[in-house]
């Protein structure tokens, strides 16, 4: 019996030296190359790490060989940047990013992560120093619980997924001069009548908006990405030609022409219409009319709209002339649907209402903004479920609908050709995201 618990501890401690073998040549072999490589760029440029700290699993995952390099007050030197936006190019292993960038004077301009970076604008070209933080970690692993610790020092590993990976994070200390210049681009320079074309600014520094000047309309434009976005209609009578377009953007002046092509968009017999009383057409100028002139809120809309009615068919189309008794009238600026009463009216878009209620000239009305200074008008609805100020989804029933519906898009006060909408093409659609 001795003997057999002699033996017994003999292969413990055979099993104890070997395994302490192991870890002494994995840990000696283990080098500063198993952690991974930096691989972060900020405007195409590769950042030099300033300091790190990272653990390196061993014994698959049983313990942590520690690879650290204090941080200095070495400021790496990138020179002028010419773009008002540097993008950074983060490594694969990527996860979690601090950052922080001051001006010249010391004042924090930024203070996020490398992912909110994307939507930020610089305050004013000048000299910035940047301060960024690149972790890899775990899901569901918080900075604060990383230990760290010095060159060479063992540590439990934290066994939060497998296989072992190293985790860790490197930091960086840089400046850099931006000299940006503003510039605009234009998504088309023909469209037809009922047509948009999207104007994107880039180079620009501040938060104060672009200005857009043209025959064609009001156009106001609102912050996109890392940049602005403006939509310039032309309307079913947008006269065709040559349109001059002034954008001011951060006190530089740019011109571009916009040339409208005429479009053919037929005709249609309808019966008369009783006039409307003065007092139906005042409501409704006191109702609607100030919604053209509103300050354009942010893009709420993504992708392709859907036609507010599933169900019709069209009885006067946009830009359609209109013929009464054989007698030609004037283009319409909507477009009228034979609905089935009862059926859903749906949102074309997200967006916010802002006006829902029942006009004597337009029956029960929903406008819906849908940002950029675009709004669907809907009129003719048989019931209203929805109130001013409340926010709807693509899709999202916004009351019942009667025989007829008739819906009217304007950027601004110049109304556009909805089917472009419906089929998510055109300028509305360009460089959706940023």
């Amino acid at each position: 019996m001795k003997r057999l618990l002699l033996w017994f501890i003999g292969v413990a401690l055979g099993v104890v030296v070997l395994l302490a073998a192991v870890l002494g040549v994995s840990y000696s072999f283990t080098s500063e190359g198993a952690k991974p490589v930096s691989e972060v760029q900020f405007a195409g440029q590769e950042l030099e790490p300033n300091g790190w700290c990272w653990q390196v699993p061993l014994l698959g995952g049983q313990v942590d060989k520690v690879f650290a390099s204090p941080r200095t007050l070495t400021v790496q030197k990138l020179g002028v940047l010419y773009d008002a936006h540097p993008a950074f190019a983060l490594p694969e292993w990527y996860s979690y990013g601090p950052l922080t960038i001051t001006d010249s004077a010391g004042n924090v301009v930024f203070e996020g992560t490398a992912a909110t970076y994307d939507d930020f604008l610089f305050p004013a070209n000048g000299d910035y120093k940047a301060e960024l933080t690149v972790w890899r970690l775990p899901e569901n692993m918080l900075a604060t619980q990383f230990e760290g610790g010095s060159t060479g020092e063992l540590r439990q590993d934290v066994r939060l997924e497998k296989p072992a990976k190293p985790i860790g994070w490197y930091y960086y200390s840089f400046r850099f001069t931006l000299q940006a210049s503003a510039e605009v681009e234009l998504s088309a320079e023909r469209m037809e009548q009922g047509g948009t074309v999207a104007a994107a600014f880039t180079g620009m520094v501040g938060e104060t908006a672009p200005t857009v000047e043209t025959d064609l309309g009001n156009v106001q434009a609102v912050r996109l990405g890392s940049g602005w976005r403006a939509y310039i209609p032309a309307a079913y009578n947008a006269a065709a030609g040559a349109h001059e377009v002034t954008f001011t953007v951060g006190g530089e002046t740019v011109v571009k022409n916009i040339t409208v092509i005429p479009k053919d968009f037929g005709a249609v017999e309808i019966e008369a219409e009783p006039e409307a009383s003065e007092a139906a057409n005042t409501e409704f100028r006191n109702a609607v009319w100030p919604l053209y002139e509103q300050p354009a809120r942010e893009k709420l809309w993504s992708g392709g709209f859907a036609c507010p009615a599933e169900n019709y068919m069209t009885l006067v189309d946009f830009g359609q002339t209109k013929v009464t008794g054989g007698k030609q009238g004037s283009k319409s600026n909507s477009t009228k649907l034979y609905t089935i009463p009862g059926d859903p009216c749906r949102a074309p878009a997200n967006g916010v209402v802002v006006l829902a209620r029942n006009l004597a000239l337009t029956g029960n009305t929903v406008v819906i903004d849908h940002g950029c200074g675009l709004r669907s008008y809907l009129y003719g609805l048989d019931a209203l479920s929805v109130s001013e100020g409340q926010s709807v989804e693509r899709g999202q029933a916004v009351g019942a609908l009667g025989e007829d519906l008739t819906m009217d898009f304007k950027l601004g006060s110049k109304s556009v050709n909805p089917w472009p909408l419906f089929q998510t093409s055109g300028g509305l659609f360009w460089k959706e995201n940023g």
